[in-house]
Order: C-alpha cells, then structure tokens, then sequence
C-alpha cells in the first residue's frame, strides 16, 4: 500500500527526495535490481572498499580524522547498504548531517570516493550486482554534493 505522505512519479515508484536519494519504502523488500544481494555480499563489499580506501591518498586522511571505531563504522555501513539495497530498515541515521561537519570535504572526495566504490563492487560482484551498488552510490554522491554544495 502506497503511503499518502510520499511522493510517487509517474511510473508509481517513490519519487526522489528534493536532494536526489530515493526514499527506502517496502522494508523487507529488496529492490529488484539487489534481489541476489545478500547481506554478507554487502559486508564484503563495505570492508574491501573501506581497506581501500584508508590507504587512499585523498580519502584516507579524511577517515583517519573522523572514524575512531572501525569495526562500528563497517557494521554502520553494512547496515546502510542493506537499508539502500534491501530495504532491510537496519539503518536509520542522518548521513548528510554527518557529512556536513567534515570541513575538508570536497566534490573531489565524493568523486573518488564513487570511483573506489565503483571498482570495488566490479572487482567483488557480478555485474548486475555491482551496478545495484553503484547506481546507488552515483546518486549519493549527487545528493551529497547538492545539498552540502560542494562543487562536482
């Protein structure tokens, strides 16, 4: 059943939310580009990306600076993942909110940090699962950008 508080596009899927990220509805449902991604799929996916992307010469130094608890920040993004793939309702939290208090962020760390994820996902994925990942991925990074104006 259709929530009449959401905003629906013309082909009955849940229109984006003004900063560009589809709003999660059907918890418990995946969406059906992730239905073979499973939650350890996802797990993978987070901790080789994050290995990555701690030695990473631009986005490193930023994750060194924020992240004191690596092992919560890996459960907090595998639980983010399986909300925007799944719809599994594990996650709930306010990312932008969280972004905007990182002053040296750029659409330089958002370009890169999708580029990383892209080759991630291809390197642990099949293709149709790795491009449930990144189209996600992309239009975070479009959201973030926007509503944080940072240049892209």
């Amino acid at each position: 059943m259709k929530s009449p508080a959401t905003a629906y596009d013309s082909a009955g899927a849940p229109a984006p939310r003004a900063y560009g990220l589809p709003m999660t509805e059907g918890v418990g449902v995946p969406h059906p580009d992730a239905d073979d991604v499973t939650v350890e799929l996802i797990h993978e996916v987070v901790v080789e990306f994050y290995q990555r992307a701690r030695l990473d010469d631009l986005l490193g130094p930023v994750f060194d600076q924020y992240v004191q608890d690596w092992d919560f920040h890996l459960g907090r993004m595998t639980d983010f993942w399986a909300a925007a793939l799944l719809r599994s309702g594990r996650y709930s939290g306010r990312p932008v909110e969280r972004h905007r208090g990182i002053e040296e962020l750029s659409g330089a760390h958002f370009r890169r940090w999708v580029e990383l994820f892209e080759t991630t996902t291809r390197d642990l994925c099949t293709p149709r699962q790795a491009d449930a990942f990144i189209i996600r991925a992309r239009r975070m990074r479009e959201g973030m950008t926007k509503v944080l104006r940072l240049d892209d």
